[in-house]
């Protein structure tokens, strides 16, 4: 899916990753970060969210929740984090990341309410009143008082299988005053995933900013101030200032910090591909060169893969991935190669959910790269 916008827009990360594999100092099954252009993607971002005048959380799923990644996106201006879940909330904090959005997608269960509210995030989601009265507790406890943000849905919304949930648009009035009775809760905002989807090469708001806006002014109505409305997905360069437009607050950049959205498929864009996977040949059966897997995300949709040998030029093969039942143990490219020929893909992936190493390298573009250590997919270093 992004291999030609990488060999087109950062062919040197190619180069780099080949040398750093060759010599030994990477293993098979690696996604190699680009740490120098992840950092000038961010700077990107930032200055296009100060001109629109909208805040920025950034995503750290998608990269394996990496702490040399984290450390140069914050130096590029985007200061705190959402996590998607409670497990990576506390990874990023461990880290010393400043936690902004807890608990969209994934709910905070009171198992780990106490030890996230001992890093102040900026605000947290709720799908329930019963969320809510958990973090009041909880917050209670504390002696302080937790921002909220209502994950408000309507008949029709737009919504991905498995992240199905929200308060009912229809009696929000009624479970806004419920949440506002509760002593150490406050309410912030509302937000919505997925708020962009691309369709066609480009980026359209879905019923469920629609949504956002409604909601908003159903609480302005209540007298709930309104300091968030946050809009996550697609967000990029060139999708903030429709985010602005269209009146959110906040977006939540992820793949755009890595040049991996939709968008990045098109050409035109301001952040460039910064990651890669690379792997090698284990054997060769039936006419087909079997790589050593662990790290294929189902919805990666890679289509080639750039085949490296000893000797001539790389030459592209076409990739077939294992369907969605399938365990990728190994991935396939067509065409017999070499046992221990590097191979390289680039597609859209979640690195959080795979069996991967992530190497951030720095310096990727210079004659000195330097690999930062070798990572598991829950940031923790390795080697």
């Amino acid at each position: 899916m992004f291999l030609h916008p990488l060999l087109e827009c950062n062919p040197t990360l190619v180069d780099t990753a080949l040398t750093l594999y060759r010599e030994g100092r990477i293993p098979p099954n690696s996604y190699i970060l680009d740490i120098d252009r992840i950092s000038e993607n961010a700077t990107a971002l930032a200055a296009a969210a100060r001109q629109s005048g909208i805040s920025l959380y950034f995503m750290t799923k998608q990269i394996g929740r990496n702490p040399i990644a984290s450390r140069a996106i914050v130096e590029a201006g985007i200061s705190k984090a959402v996590a998607v879940d409670p497990v990576e909330a506390l990874l990023l904090a461990d880290q010393g990341v400043l936690l902004g959005h807890v608990g969209h997608l994934v709910q905070v269960p009171p198992y780990y309410l106490d030890k996230i509210l001992s890093y102040q995030p900026e605000v947290m989601t709720v799908f329930s009143v019963e969320a809510a009265a958990n973090i009041s507790e909880a917050a209670r406890k504390r002696g302080i008082v937790q921002k909220l943000l209502l994950r408000v849905v309507r008949d029709g919304d737009y919504l991905y299988d498995a992240q199905h949930g929200g308060l009912a648009f229809e009696s929000l009035a009624a479970i806004a005053e419920q949440i506002a009775n509760l002593a150490n809760v406050t309410i912030a905002g509302v937000t919505s995933f997925p708020s962009l989807i691309v369709e066609g090469g480009v980026a359209k708001p879905t019923r469920n900013f629609e949504t956002l806006c409604l909601a908003t002014d159903v609480l302005r109505k209540l007298g709930i101030a309104i300091e968030q409305i946050n809009a996550p997905s697609v967000t990029s360069v060139s999708t903030i200032p429709t985010l602005a437009h269209l009146g959110a607050t906040h977006g939540e950049p992820g793949h755009a910090l890595t040049g991996t959205t939709p968008l990045h498929t098109v050409k035109g864009q301001t952040e460039v591909p910064a990651y890669l996977y690379i792997t090698e040949v284990s054997h060769v059966c039936e006419g087909e060169s079997y790589v050593f897997g662990g790290g294929y995300y189902p919805r990666g949709k890679a289509q080639n893969a750039l085949v490296c040998p000893k000797v001539g030029s790389p030459k592209l093969a076409k990739a077939v991935m294992p369907d969605a039942q399938s365990i990728d143990y190994y991935l396939k490219v067509e065409g017999e190669f070499p046992v221990g020929t590097p191979v390289i893909f680039a597609f859209r992936t979640q690195m959080f959910v795979t069996r991967a190493n992530v190497v951030p390298v720095i310096g990727a573009s210079s004659s000195r790269p330097h690999v930062e250590g070798i990572y598991n997919v829950e940031g923790k270093q390795m080697k």
